[in-house]
């Protein structure tokens, strides 16, 4: 941002450099002008956009009286800008003065994405070998400031809403400390690598709202839940949105691992239903496209698998009932702790939620969604069953030694299984030892850190399912 002024300060307000503008139904934004000077002034502002490949002339956007001032520059296509305004002072007659002017760059205009959701949406692989940053993917940081998107993106205490803020403790410094800052070594996300896959595929600026918050249900992602603006998570990412124009191109979500227990996992799919849909009503967006990951493993947990299956099963069912909705598998992440993808798998999921995005929110097909159960068929004693699967890029491969990964049970007592992939690559083969009988389920990466090894061409893993009756 450059001022130059013989006697007036200006004080910019907006644009703000890296600031991305959600473009419109006709490609364009409009840029907000905003700032303050240091004296009075009464004559007229004048403003315009400049780029490698396009500008506009300098156009009278408003008069000023006084020392603050509002308007807007008209709609600028997509791009990147340098933005110039100068303002002018009367001087008796028709002369004006330029009292004052300023430029502010790079500004954008291009799609904006909310990331919500827990830790694994905020990002905390550790800072070795993560994604570098890339103008032309910004970031609108829980600070309610905007900057080049780079690792960390969350910084809870750096939040104006009370809800984000971390009472300090020995054990947790507050996390905005010099010392804590300047030490942090996990923070590696998902979403920029989710970005610049975007940018590459469409040129389109992107910018990242950062809206997760760690170890967060669903419950309390609540759009009913009691509380003033900023106290609630929900009403502090529509605070954002909305400062930012009320306008998101769609949704990345990454969360379950909060609901995976006996009391809040029966309500898990309904609750994230009744999120999105609200989520899509505020925005006045019904086919406000959300693109989310399912739940991928977990080394410790301290309880059994059944309610971490149970999310799994409920986030692969409900892609078909969300509409303009995508499931992005995780099933074959590695973890930089516990529960926690690294930065190599963080890089990986990101890609895949990018590929999603191009094909529900911009029709460019980068990749199928990738392998999917799309139908059972068994042979006549019931002793082989075909797993058709739907979204396969290319063909299945052939892993080392044998496909694994799958279990299937009845009545609750375990039936051994066998897996191989068909001569077509398009299916999986399941054989029993024994004829199977009626109201035998099936699981494909069931528990809390199955090994699971069937991948297509893109590199995308089988869906995690089940149980499925077969």
């Amino acid at each position: 941002m450059n001022t130059n002024s013989p006697a007036i300060a200006v004080n910019v307000i907006d644009p703000i450099p890296h600031a991305v503008y959600q473009r419109n139904e006709r490609n364009a934004a409009a840029l907000p002008i905003r700032f303050q000077l240091s004296f009075a002034v009464t004559g007229n502002v004048e403003a315009r956009f400049i780029s490698s490949a396009t500008g506009s002339e300098w156009t009278t956007i408003g008069s000023i009286d006084g020392t603050e001032f509002v308007g807007h520059l008209a709609e600028a296509p997509i791009g990147r800008y340098t933005v110039e305004v100068r303002i002018s002072a009367s001087a008796g007659g028709s002369n004006e003065a330029v009292v004052s002017a300023f430029s502010v760059e790079p500004v954008f205009v291009g799609d904006l994405w909310v990331m919500a959701g827990q830790s694994n949406m905020e990002g905390c692989g550790k800072l070795v070998d993560f994604e570098s940053p890339q103008e032309g993917v910004s970031c609108f940081y829980l600070g309610d400031r905007w900057g080049i998107a780079e690792d960390p993106l969350c910084w809870l205490n750096d939040s104006i809403d009370p809800v984000h803020r971390i009472t300090p403790t020995p054990q947790h410094p507050v996390i905005g400390d010099t010392i804590a800052r300047h030490n942090r070594i996990r923070g590696a996300s998902l979403a920029i690598p989710f970005a610049k896959e975007l940018l590459r595929h469409t040129g389109v600026p992107v910018g990242l709202i950062m809206c997760a918050h760690g170890g967060t249900s669903m419950e309390q992602w609540d759009r009913e839940r009691p509380g003033d603006i900023g106290t609630t998570l929900y009403s502090a990412m529509m605070r954002k949105v909305r400062k930012q124009g009320g306008k998101v191109k769609g949704v990345l979500w990454y969360q379950g691992e909060s609901d995976a227990n006996e009391q809040a996992a029966p309500y898990y799919r309904e609750r994230t239903k009744s999120f999105v849909e609200a989520l899509r009503r505020d925005l006045g967006d019904p086919g406000l496209p959300f693109v989310y990951a399912q739940l991928s493993v977990v080394y410790t947990w301290g309880r059994g698998p059944e309610s971490w299956d149970h999310i799994r099963e409920e986030q692969r069912l409900m892609e078909s009932e969300l509409g303009c909705a995508a499931i992005v598998p995780t099933i074959d992440a590695t973890l930089s702790d516990s529960i926690h993808l690294d930065a190599p798998s963080l890089r990986e999921v990101g890609k895949r939620m990018a590929w999603r995005a191009l094909s529900i929110a911009y029709g460019i097909d980068a990749a199928k969604p990738g392998p999917r159960p799309s139908g059972f068929e068994w042979n006549a004693d019931r002793t082989l069953l075909r797993v058709a699967l739907s979204g396969v890029n290319g063909r299945l491969l052939q892993p080392i030694g044998n496909p694994f990964g799958f279990a299937a049970d009845h009545s609750g007592a375990p039936l051994p299984v066998t897996a191989a992939i068909s001569a077509e690559g398009d299916s999986v083969l399941i054989r029993f030892e024994r004829s199977a009988p009626d109201g035998t389920r099936l699981w494909h990466g069931n528990g809390l850190n199955p090994a699971v090894n069937i991948k297509d061409e893109r590199g995308i893993p089988l869906l995690a399912f089940g149980p499925i009756p077969v």
